[in-house]
């Protein structure tokens, strides 16, 4: 029987749920079952188009391999092994249970991710650098992270550096204009000594930033 905390345990891993797929993308889906009902097993749900599933569908055949595998040999993870969606699509998966305080199964949390998807390295790339809620980069920030603010900086950098290179070949001056334009939207030029920054690592001058940023200010002004 399923106890009120055993209950609490499967609720606090809800938010989980939703974190891990918000960090690798829509291709991968990601289950939470709870064992209280194993007929409608799937109590939270991320990217079910992958596989089809949706709140309240059961353990497939293979999940229920899996979870006798965990119950006898003790797992704390399974895989990462190769599953198969019912639309066909290849899964690379991940099963993590979930236990009680006694050491009881009470759930497990199941990631499958489309592999198919890994082909087309320019979406991927791009899904995983993509932040749909984008935020300043500040000294507070800074403050508050392991990394120094010049650490930070240079990792921003970094990341936008591989996502401008995802868009294949550009001439040199409009791959330094998209960089510049992608550091300009993440608010990056706030940053004290960030221009100084950026024109070392392009190799232009400080005016031409200047320049590329005027632009972008007078877009915004025209978009409004």
């Amino acid at each position: 029987m399923f106890s009120k905390t055993d209950e609490e345990i499967i609720d606090a891993m809800k938010p989980v749920v939703k974190g891990i797929a918000l960090l690798i993308g829509d291709d991968c889906e990601v289950v939470l079952h709870s064992f209280k009902d194993m007929e409608h097993s799937v109590v939270a749900i991320e990217n079910g188009h992958i596989t089809g599933r949706k709140l309240g569908s059961s353990l497939t055949d293979s999940g229920l391999e899996i979870i006798e595998d965990i119950v006898k040999e003790g797992k704390e993870i399974v895989g990462p092994y190769r599953g198969i969606a019912p639309n066909g699509k290849p899964l690379r998966s991940v099963t993590v249970p979930i236990r009680n305080k006694k050491g009881r199964l009470i759930g497990a949390i199941c990631m499958n991710f489309n592999i198919n998807k890994i082909t087309n390295i320019k979406d991927f790339i791009d899904n995983l650098l993509h932040f749909p809620e984008e935020k300043i980069l500040s000294e507070e920030v800074a403050k508050s992270s392991s990394l120094s603010i010049e650490e930070l900086m240079k990792q921003i950098f970094k990341e936008v550096l591989l996502s401008t290179g995802a868009k294949g070949d550009l001439p040199p001056h409009e791959r330094n204009r998209l960089i510049v334009k992608e550091l300009y939207r993440r608010k990056f030029f706030q940053i004290k000594d960030a221009i100084d920054l950026v024109a070392n690592k392009l190799g232009i001058s400080r005016f031409t930033i200047y320049n590329y940023i005027r632009e972008f200010k007078f877009e915004e002004r025209n978009r409004r």
